[in-house]
């Protein structure tokens, strides 16, 4: 899979599987948290990372996602404990659904806790599991 097959698929496919977010996608409020969500899929050796840690360390793209990008976040949301309303954590939870599930085809999804009371408020993140077989990442 090469990520810009990745990014293409979720830039034409998203707002269709996932209806509920469309807004996540295409409305202005939300471009700056899409557009970091597409920036880490672009970069494949931060998706490799997202990947390996899902794969080896049960922890969720979307934790590994917001530590890496913590201080982007401080900044578009100008808080600096990196608050984020229910919406946009819900859309890049779908986000990281839509890469898992539908792109990389990942069959199996399980919701875990996850410690990220000080900066985000997130409590819950879902780890992906039973991959296929010959996953590739190329850039």
């Amino acid at each position: 899979m090469n990520v810009n097959n990745i990014v293409k698929i979720i830039e034409t496919q998203f707002s269709e599987t996932y209806t509920h977010f469309k807004e996540f996608q295409y409305k202005d409020e939300y471009r700056g948290y899409w557009d970091k969500c597409i920036e880490s899929v672009s970069d494949r050796d931060l998706i490799i990372n997202i990947i390996f840690c899902n794969d080896i360390f049960a922890i969720p793209p979307v934790k590994t996602f917001l530590t890496y990008y913590r201080n982007d976040f401080i900044l578009l949301t100008g808080d600096k404990q990196a608050r984020l309303d229910v919406f946009i954590k819900r859309g890049i939870g779908a986000f990281w659904g839509m890469v898992f599930k539908s792109v990389l085809e990942y069959r199996e999804q399980k919701s875990v806790s996850v410690s990220m009371n000080d900066f985000f408020l997130v409590k819950t993140a879902s780890v992906y599991g039973d991959k296929p077989e010959n996953l590739i990442i190329e850039g």
